[in-house]
């Protein structure tokens, strides 16, 4: 399979789910990412915010104790911005929720989360076609980068290239 029918069949399997089973599931990852000893010693998370049925992060903002990073496409690359309570997310172009444009802070991002659409067992990360996440973590790669996914959508093997980074683990619910 091809990463762009794989991409469809992930996507069509994703959307398939009910909301109840989305935030059931989410809620278990969270749980996971919350018992990661990395986890618990960063201070810094990069996050996403969640599209359509995507594995659903943002109570882990509920925190106090760590900084939260949302990642921002630009015409260089995707760049992370300090979450604050008061934020106000805007719809990029491609219908992702974003934070507004700002002074941006790649560096120092402890541990990172990252969106999937399919993860190999070898931790090979399939998105969504874009690279934006890949020219990151060459350019910028945090302590630890932790894909996250529901189960189904953990794969034997996922086509990669060798621009392709792999993450350091797995999360799935």
């Amino acid at each position: 399979m091809t990463k762009s029918e794989l991409r469809k069949d992930m996507m069509m399997k994703r959307s398939a789910m009910t909301s109840e089973e989305v935030m059931e599931r989410s809620l278990k990852i969270i749980y996971r990412i919350k018992q990661d000893l990395r986890y618990q010693q960063a201070k810094v998370i990069a996050l996403f915010y969640p599209m359509g049925h995507e594995v659903n992060l943002l109570s882990l903002l509920d925190d106090q104790t760590k900084e939260f990073r949302f990642p921002r496409v630009e015409k260089d690359g995707i760049h992370f911005y300090t979450y604050h309570k008061n934020i106000a997310f805007v719809r990029s172009s491609f219908g992702v929720m974003e934070p507004p444009k700002g002074v941006y802070q790649d560096e120092g991002i402890d541990y990172m989360i990252a969106p999937a659409l399919a993860i190999s067992n070898d931790l090979y990360r399939l998105g969504y076609g874009k690279g934006y996440y890949d020219q990151f973590l060459i350019k910028s790669r945090p302590n630890v980068v932790v894909g996250v996914i529901f189960s189904f959508q953990r794969l034997e093997d996922v086509p990669h290239d060798d621009y392709d980074q792999k993450l350091d683990d797995i999360i799935e619910g």
